[in-house]
């Protein structure tokens, strides 16, 4: 389990250079916060998926010249979910299509992002805003938890004080 300060993210992308060039912009903006994780295939990103990450960055097209019957990014983000329904997924595309972000969403992304010129500015800013909402998420864990914790106590202190009195003013 990750620690409160720290998130695992995968990174998939059938883009080397671009991978390469993605982690370490992640690693320079969020330094130790990130455990990253890279992967160039789908498949690949699925056979590791056993401990689920809590982000996932994945392209639309996972296929290529190389592996034109890889995985395609929704079904690799279905995966993931089937999983992990708490991982927050990141789709990237080359695409500047509205039909293609909106099937994403329809399927589970979180957010949308077109490799463009923005694309590390706009993916530090969403990854930025997952984090928010997972640290929140552990905390309100963790506030439910203590809340479980303090009702199991208040009902044995209860339990106690009932057999304590009623063993003391109905002997036989």
């Amino acid at each position: 389990m990750n620690t409160q300060n720290e998130y695992s993210v995968f990174l998939v992308d059938d883009d080397k250079m671009f991978l390469t060039l993605l982690k370490n912009n992640l690693q320079q903006q969020f330094g130790r916060l990130l455990k990253i994780s890279e992967y160039t295939t789908g498949e690949e990103c699925v056979k590791n998926i056993d401990s689920p990450p809590d982000i996932v960055i994945l392209d639309y097209y996972l296929n290529d010249e190389d592996h034109p019957d890889a995985m395609n990014g929704i079904s690799v983000m279905q995966e993931i979910k089937s999983a992990s329904k708490d991982s927050i997924v990141i789709m990237l595309s080359g695409q500047d299509k509205l039909q293609v972000a909106i099937d994403c969403v329809k399927n589970g992304a979180y957010e949308y992002i077109v490799k463009s010129e923005s694309a590390f500015v706009r993916i530090q800013n969403t990854l930025k805003n997952a984090t928010e909402n997972i640290k929140a998420a552990r905390e309100n864990n963790k506030f439910f938890k203590w809340n479980i914790t303090m009702a199991v106590i208040i009902i044995s202190i209860i339990l106690i004080d009932v057999i304590w009195y009623y063993s003391f003013h109905y002997t036989f």
